[in-house]
């Protein structure tokens, strides 16, 4: 998943919330569980997230979702996260984290993945 930064993402020493990229992680693992599952699913563990370098207005952001362990109803899914700073042409590190996602039936509960 990739994306500019955007104003509305920021906080009020300009770089973007930290919540914001948490929700982007959450996002863009979703979109990995659902699609190998074939079956809707819901976040039931973030993994440390060590915030390392900010993102800024206009940055072009990738996230880069890798899915490292299946279980029976669940999946472990790593995500990292970068910027770049298009007119200096510079790439930062931002953040990582692993996240795990359960697979859901129509009522909610747990189901199992294949």
């Amino acid at each position: 998943m990739s994306f500019l930064a955007q104003t509305t993402d920021v906080n009020y020493h300009g770089n973007v919330h930290g919540g914001k990229v948490m929700k982007w992680i959450d996002e863009v693992a979703y979109a990995l569980a659902v699609r190998y599952a074939r079956k809707n699913c819901v976040t039931k563990f973030v993994d440390d997230i060590e915030f390392l370098k900010a993102i800024h207005i206009g940055d072009l952001v990738f996230l880069t979702a890798t899915l490292i362990e299946v279980g029976n109803t669940s999946m472990r899914i790593h995500v990292e996260v970068q910027s770049e700073n298009l007119i200096e042409q510079v790439k930062k590190e931002n953040c990582a984290c692993e996240i795990v996602f359960v697979a859901i039936d129509q009522d909610g509960n747990k189901t199992t993945i294949k």
